[in-house]
C-alpha cells in the first residue's frame, strides 16, 4: 500500500464515521517513522480531527484524541470487511495516532510501486513539457555562487516535480560514472568555482552544495567529518574521494549496486540472503519518500531530500551486507527481489531532482 492510498482510506473512514466534508479534512501523510512498535506506519489525522469532532463524543476533553482514533479505526475495519481496503491490523496509541500493520502482499506491492520512482514519489507520470533547470556551475565565480546556483536548480527541480503541471520526462537509460569535469577532457578552469568542480566533480559538488542548511555558510563550515560546505581546490575534503566518506559517491554507488543486483537476478543469479530485521527499515524509508519530497518542496530546503537519500542508502547498505552478521541459518531468508529495484527507483529519482546522475553499473 502506498502512502497516498492509505491516506485516502483513512480520510474515507473519517468521512464515513463523522459525516465530514472531505474537502475540510486536512491532508496528513502517514509515516513509518511515526509508527508504534509492531506497526508499519502511523497517521496523525485523528488528533488533527479531535478539535472539530471531539465534542460529538461522550468523553472528557483529554480523551478526545483516543476516542476519535478508535472510531476511525472502526471505520477502517468496516471498510476492510467490505473489501474496500486491506491491512493486517489497525490500532491507536496513547498519542491518538492510528497505527497500521500491512499484510505481506501489501508490503510487496509497496516495493513494486516504488520501483517507478517518479510516479511513486509524486503520484503521477512525468510526461509533461518543458526543461529541467540545470545551471552551468563552472560559469560561477566564487564557490559560494556555484552553491547558490546548485541549490536554486534543486529547488526548481523539486518544485517542478510536485507542482501543478505534469513534470517533463525524468531519468532514463544507462548512466556511467564519468563526470563532465573530472572525465570530460581538457577544460579551462579559471574561476574558484570551476577549479573546485575540477577537484571534486559535478556530482559531489551538487550534493555538497545541497546538503547543508544555511543559505550563507561560513567558509570553514562543514556538514560532517572532512565534508566542507564549500569544497575548494585547496580543501576538497572527502568530496574528492571515491569512498563511503563521500556522501555523493555513497548514494551513486548504492544506486549502481541496486541496479546491478536486479540485472544479476534477471540473468539467473540467486537472490542474496537477508534478515527481516534489515528489510523493514528499508521498506519503511521507502514508504516515507513521498512525504519527504513534499516537505522538501514546501519548505524549499533541498537538504531534507539529501539527508533522506543518505538514510535510505545506509539502510540499503545494512540490508545488502546483513547476511554476514546472521549466525543462525534459520534466520536467513531469500531477499525480496523487488527491494533493490525499489531502492534504485527512489534513489535515482532523488538524485535526478538534485541535478545528479545515477550510474547504472558497478
Amino acid at each position: 500500500m502506498t502512502p497516498r492510498a492509505l491516506e485516502a482510506a483513512v480520510r474515507e473512514a473519517a468521512v464515513r464515521i463523522f459525516g465530514l466534508d472531505p474537502a475540510r479534512i486536512p491532508f496528513v501523510w502517514p509515516r513509518n517513522d511515526h509508527a508504534d512498535e509492531g506497526a508499519d506506519v502511523a497517521t496523525a489525522l485523528p488528533p488533527r480531527l479531535a478539535g472539530s469532532v471531539g465534542d460529538r463524543l461522550d468523553v472528557s476533553r483529554g480523551d478526545r484524541r483516543a476516542a476519535v482514533a478508535a472510531r476511525v479505526a472502526d471505520g477502517l475495519s468496516d471498510m476492510r470487511d467490505e473489501g474496500l481496503v486491506d491491512f493486517d491490523r489497525v490500532f491507536h496509541d496513547g498519542r491518538g495516532f492510528l497505527n497500521v500493520t500491512f499484510t505481506g502482499r501489501q508490503r510487496e506491492a509497496l516495493l513494486a510501486e516504488a520501483a517507478d520512482g517518479p510516479r511513486f514519489l509524486t503520484g503521477r507520470d512525468w510526461d509533461g513539457a518543458g526543461e529541467w533547470p540545470s545551471s552551468a556551475l563552472h560559469e560561477a565565480g566564487p564557490v559560494a555562487q556555484a552553491r547558490r546556483l546548485a541549490r536554486a536548480d534543486a529547488r526548481a527541480r523539486i518544485g517542478l516535480a510536485v507542482g501543478p503541471q505534469a513534470p517533463p520526462p525524468g531519468p532514463r537509460g544507462e548512466v556511467s560514472w564519468r563526470d563532465p569535469y573530472l572525465d570530460g577532457g581538457p577544460r579551462e578552469l579559471i574561476t574558484p568555482a570551476a577549479r573546485a568542480l575540477g577537484a571534486v566533480g559535478e556530482a559531489s559538488a551538487r550534493v555538497a552544495f545541497c546538503r547543508s542548511v544555511p543559505e550563507r555558510p561560513r567558509d570553514t563550515e562543514t556538514t560532517g567529518r572532512d565534508l566542507p560546505v564549500l569544497p575548494s581546490v585547496e580543501y576538497p575534503g572527502a568530496w574528492a574521494r571515491l569512498t563511503d566518506a563521500n556522501p555523493a559517491f555513497r548514494l551513486r554507488y548504492a544506486h549502481a549496486h541496486a541496479v546491478s543486483l536486479c540485472r544479476w537476478a534477471e540473468e539467473g543469479a540467486p537472490p542474496p540472503a537477508a534478515c527481516s530485521g534489515h528489510t523493514a527499515p528499508v521498506r519503511g524509508l521507502l514508504f516515507d519518500g513521498p512525504s519527504v519530497l513534499d516537505t522538501a518542496a514546501r519548505r524549499e530546503e533541498p537538504h531534507i531530500l539529501v539527508r533522506y537519500l543518505e538514510a535510505l542508502a545506509s539502510a540499503y547498505d545494512e540490508w545488502r551486507t546483513c547476511s554476514t552478521a546472521v549466525s543462525e541459518p534459520a534466520e536467513r531468508a531469500a531477499a525480496p527481489p523487488a527491494l533493490p529495484a525499489a531502492v534504485a527507483g527512489v534513489v535515482r529519482t532523488g538524485l535526478f531532482l538534485l541535478g545528479v546522475s545515477a550510474p547504472t553499473r558497478l
